[in-house]
C-alpha cells in the first residue's frame, strides 16, 4: 500500500482546500434543491352549490379555503350565481369564474380586489399579465376575451373562432386554445392565437376522434388534449397529442369513458403521468408511451347512484390527488388521496364542487437579501437549540414557517413583532439544512439556515 506523507506547509494546505472543495460539491445537491422548494399554501374551492333553475334563488356559489398544513376549512366569500366555471391561482392572486362574473382575490387577504359581469364563462388562464377567457353557449362569437389581470379591464376578444372553447395553455410565442365546438360538435380543433396582436393565426382541425376537446397541456413542447366522451355516445374517448415543432397529431383513441383531465406530474418521476377521468373513475395516461398507465387510481364513487368526482386537482410537489366528490344535491366531500389512490384525509365542501385550485409558493429570496422590502437574518447559524429571527422593513409579518428540505413543513406560527427578534426552540429538528420563511401581506422573504 502506498502512503502519501504530507508537510505541515503547502501540502496541508492543499489537503485543506481539497476537503473545501469536497464539501462544496457535497453541498451542490442541497443548494440545488434550496432553489426549488416549494409548498402548496392553500387550496381553494369553488362550490356551485345546490342548483336552482328558477329564482327566487336561495342557495348561492360560495369560495372556501382549505389550509393542508392543519387541516382547516373556512368559506370566505357568497357569489350570488348559480355555477363555478374555473377557479385559477396566479401571481397571488385568485380568480373566480362563476356563471356570470369574474371575482379576483388577494391569494394572501382572501379580499376582494375587483369584480366584473361576463357571460358564457369557460376557463381562465394567467399569461403576462394578461387574463384570457374562453367562453361558452351562450355565446355565439368572440370566444375568447383577453383582460387586463390586474384590473379585469377588458383588452381585446379575438374573433373568427368557429366554435365554444375550453383549455387555455400558453407557450413562448402562441397562445392554444381548445375549440369544443359544443354539445353538436363532431370533430374537436386546436386554436393558435397571437398574443402580440390578440388575433387567430389558425384552427388546427384534429378530425371526429377528437371530438369533445376539454383540458390541454404542455410536455416538453408536445400539446396534449383530453377529448372526452360525448353525452350519449358509445364509451370511447381519445387523447390527441401535438408537436409544436413538427405541426403533426395523432389520436389515442381510448375505449373508456373519458372524463376531464386534471393535472400532470412530470418533474423528477420515471414515469410523466397526465391525470384523467376514466369510466367516472381516476386514471392515468403515460406522455412518454402514450399508453394508459393506470384505469382505476380511484374508483367511480357511484355513478349509477348520481355520486361524482365533480372536480379534482393533483398537488405534484406532495403526490396528492384533491378529489371533489358529490350527489349535486345533498352532500359534497373532498378526499385527499396519494397519487397511488390511498386516502390521507378529507374535509366538507360544497354539493357541485366544480373547480379546485392548489396555491403553490416558493420563497422570493433565498439567502439574506438586504432591499427595499427588508432583510432577515437568523442567528446563530449554525444553531443547536435555539435560533433567533429578526426582521427588518416596513411590512407587517403575519407568519413564520420552517421547510426542511424535501418542502416539508416542520415549523408554522403566526409571528410577533419580529423587528424586536423572536426565539425558536430547533432542539428536535434532525440535523440539516433548513429554510425559515417569514410571509407579509405584500412580500415573502426565506433564508437558508442549518441546524447542528
Amino acid at each position: 500500500m502506498k502512503y502519501i506523507q504530507l508537510t505541515k506547509t503547502n501540502d496541508m494546505k492543499k489537503l485543506h482546500f481539497l476537503t473545501a472543495c469536497w464539501c462544496l460539491v457535497a453541498l451542490l445537491p442541497l443548494l440545488t434543491i434550496a432553489q426549488k422548494v416549494e409548498w402548496v399554501e392553500q387550496v381553494i374551492v369553488g362550490n356551485g352549490n345546490k342548483f336552482e333553475a328558477t329564482p327566487p334563488y336561495i342557495d348561492y356559489v360560495t369560495v372556501q379555503t382549505y389550509d393542508p398544513s392543519n387541516g382547516s376549512t373556512s368559506v370566505f366569500d357568497v357569489i350570488k350565481t348559480q355555477s363555478v366555471q374555473d377557479v385559477l391561482i396566479a401571481n397571488q392572486k385568485i380568480y373566480v369564474a362563476a356563471q356570470d362574473s369574474i371575482i379576483m382575490y388577494d391569494a394572501n387577504t382572501l379580499q376582494r380586489l375587483a369584480a366584473v359581469a361576463d357571460s358564457g364563462l369557460s376557463r381562465l388562464h394567467v399569461f403576462n399579465n394578461r387574463l384570457v377567457v374562453s367562453k361558452q353557449f351562450p355565446i355565439v362569437r368572440f370566444f375568447v376575451e383577453v383582460l387586463d389581470a390586474t384590473s379585469l379591464a377588458l383588452i381585446a376578444r379575438i374573433q373568427n373562432l368557429s366554435g365554444d372553447c375550453k383549455g387555455i395553455l400558453s407557450t413562448k410565442d402562441s397562445l392554444y386554445v381548445a375549440v369544443n365546438g359544443g354539445y353538436l360538435a363532431t370533430e374537436g380543433k386546436l386554436a393558435v392565437i397571437d398574443f402580440n396582436t390578440w388575433t387567430l393565426s389558425r384552427e388546427i382541425n384534429f378530425g371526429p376522434n377528437a371530438v369533445g376537446i376539454n383540458d390541454i397541456y404542455n410536455y416538453g413542447g408536445i400539446i396534449f388534449s383530453v377529448n372526452e366522451t360525448p353525452f350519449g355516445n358509445p364509451d370511447v374517448g381519445s387523447i390527441t397529442a401535438y408537436s409544436t415543432y413538427s405541426l403533426a397529431y395523432t389520436n389515442y383513441v381510448l375505449n373508456l369513458r373519458v372524463g376531464n383531465g386534471s393535472g400532470m406530474k412530470n418533474s423528477g418521476v420515471i414515469e410523466p403521468l397526465l391525470y384523467i377521468t376514466l369510466n367516472n373513475g381516476i386514471g392515468s395516461f403515460n406522455l412518454d408511451t402514450k399508453q394508459i398507465a393506470d384505469t382505476t387510481i380511484l374508483p367511480d364513487p357511484g355513478f349509477t347512484n348520481h355520486i361524482y368526482f365533480t372536480s379534482y386537482n393533483v398537488d405534484y410537489v406532495n403526490n396528492y390527488l384533491y378529489t371533489n366528490i358529490g350527489n349535486r344535491v345533498t352532500f359534497g366531500i373532498n378526499v385527499v388521496a396519494d397519487t397511488q389512490g390511498d386516502s390521507i384525509t378529507s374535509f366538507p365542501t360544497g354539493f357541485n364542487t366544480d373547480a379546485i385550485a392548489l396555491d403553490y409558493r416558493t420563497p422570493v429570496y433565498i439567502g439574506e437579501p438586504e432591499s427595499a422590502v427588508g432583510k432577515l437574518a437568523l442567528y446563530p447559524n449554525p444553531v443547536e437549540n435555539t435560533l433567533r429571527v429578526r426582521y427588518t422593513g416596513s411590512s407587517t409579518v403575519h407568519e413564520i414557517r420552517i421547510l426542511d428540505i424535501t418542502g416539508r413543513t416542520v415549523f408554522q406560527q403566526t409571528a410577533e413583532d419580529l423587528r424586536k427578534g423572536q426565539w425558536i426552540s430547533c432542539a428536535g429538528f434532525p440535523s440539516g439544512l433548513y429554510f425559515l420563511t417569514v410571509r407579509a401581506s405584500d412580500i415573502i422573504l426565506s433564508s437558508k439556515f442549518i441546524k447542528k
